[in-house]
């Protein structure tokens, strides 16, 4: 089984977990897109497809998990697992986790290209990389989320210049996500070791949703002023 066991007291918690992060990835995804339509700054539009791909991601994840669990909540301690069980267990993680890694790190891929342009070149390289990363990552978790955290670093990295030219309060949170997130895959990577560990991952990849809600909150409250001022400083990315 690929998808990690949780501790049983944490199983519905890991599913609201994955819920809530869907949630902000969503409202987040739309809020780029929103931004883009009015300011027609690609920026933002790429930044929306990022995002939205994590978020499609995290769906996928989300109802894996939710089959995974379902099915295993059914057996008793010490009962024998009936084979259309593993097989649904084992077609779901497979699939699921594929898919989710996939996303993921292309998703990351171009927000870390962002606002250079999306398709170049190396592109379709770039693609490939990540297909082979993923496949390679079902035999070896690890191996998944140290590319996802060499993503993190380029990306934090990037808007740490994006910061020193404009200053913004936005940025800041937005760089803070993705530490946080970054943190997540550093523990995620010991996820095996011990049930806690999973747990604890879980908890701060919550928390960089939860860091990315405030960003969300402080745009909306701003409102117009955000759109209008976004080459000021102010909350803008």
């Amino acid at each position: 089984m690929d998808i990690i066991l949780p501790p049983d007291w944490f199983l519905n918690i890991d599913i609201l977990i994955g819920g809530i992060s869907f949630f902000i990835l969503l409202l987040f995804s739309i809020l780029c897109i929103k931004n883009y339509r009015i300011n027609k700054d690609k920026k933002f539009l790429n930044l929306g497809a990022g995002f939205g791909l994590v978020t499609i991601a995290q769906l996928i994840i989300t109802i894996a998990k939710i089959i995974v669990f379902y099915d295993i909540s059914f057996i008793g301690i010490g009962d024998e697992i009936p084979g259309n069980i593993i097989s649904i267990i084992t077609a779901v993680s497979a699939v699921g986790l594929f898919l989710f890694r996939l996303f993921i790190l292309f998703g990351l891929y171009i927000v870390y290209k962002t606002p250079r342009k999306i398709i170049e070149r190396d592109s379709l390289l770039i693609l490939y990389l990540l297909v082979i990363v993923t496949l390679l990552s079902e035999g070896a978790i690890h191996l998944f989320h140290i590319t996802a955290l060499a993503i993190l670093l380029l990306i934090i990295a990037k808007y740490y210049e994006v910061y020193k030219k404009n200053k913004s309060g936005g940025t800041i949170i937005l760089m803070l996500a993705f530490f946080e997130l970054a943190v997540s895959n550093v523990i995620f990577i010991f996820a095996r070791a011990a049930s806690m560990v999973y747990v604890t991952a879980s908890i701060i990849e919550l928390a960089s949703y939860i860091t990315l809600l405030v960003l969300i909150i402080i745009i909306l409250e701003h409102g117009k002023g955000y759109s209008k001022k976004k080459k000021q400083n102010g909350y803008n990315l």
